[in-house]
């Protein structure tokens, strides 16, 4: 995977006079310092403004991370409601090449096959997750996640917990048929983005959508 180092603001006051322009990149000053024709002028703008990234890292309002750990992150908190929490939309360049299951995030379950199932001449094999995300970067869907257990609350709406340890809960009545002798850990769920930041959910990729919710 190629990944890119990407700077994130944890303060909303920055002393870089550049970044008060519309770039707001914390590394927009190092760039700049280029255009500078004078060797000498060019070296002391570079060294004023290397001092003062080095000076925000280190006072931790500034860090760098991996476009990895940050697509980790969407991915985990993919359907939680958390409040006044946000995280840095990503360039879409280069994101189709993100999807597939081959990951090592957070929001994957674990990197073997299901409980349940079984190797040599048994064809079952673990889900293959895939991360569908739209022009913007924005995640759309996440197939492929493996179930942990089903169960039923006090209106016959599933519960649904997932193995990497998301608890989803159906909010509508759809009846959703699934097979009684299947091992919920042999089962897996896609889940998509619906109107009005809601999410639906289906089970084995095929069958019904069903609105939910996710809890944890």
């Amino acid at each position: 995977m190629n990944t890119r180092l990407l700077a994130i603001f944890f303060s909303a006051s920055v002393s870089l006079p550049a970044l008060a322009q519309d770039d707001a990149s914390p590394l927009s000053p190092l760039f700049q310092c280029r255009a500078i024709t004078d060797d000498a002028q060019r070296l002391a703008c570079l060294d004023a403004a290397v001092d003062q990234l080095y000076a925000s890292e280190n006072s931790g309002e500034i860090i760098a991370v991996e476009r990895a750990e940050i697509e980790a992150a969407e991915e985990a908190t993919y359907g939680l409601n958390i409040p006044q929490f946000s995280l840095p939309r990503l360039p879409s360049v280069g994101l189709p090449s993100f999807s597939g299951g081959e990951s090592d995030d957070l929001a994957d379950a674990a990197d073997t096959a299901a409980p349940g199932t079984s190797s040599g001449n048994d064809q079952t094999t673990a889900p293959t997750r895939r991360v569908e995300r739209d022009d913007d970067g924005a995640i759309t869907r996440i197939s492929g996640l493996p179930v942990q257990n089903i169960e039923r609350d006090a209106y016959d709406r599933m519960i649904i917990t997932l193995q990497n340890g998301q608890v989803w809960r159906q909010i509508d009545d759809t009846r959703v048929l699934y097979s009684r002798r299947q091992p919920f850990t042999e089962m897996s769920v896609a889940v998509r983005s619906a109107a009005l930041g809601s999410h639906m959910m289906q089970l084995n990729d095929r069958g019904r959508w069903f609105r939910v919710r996710r809890e944890q």
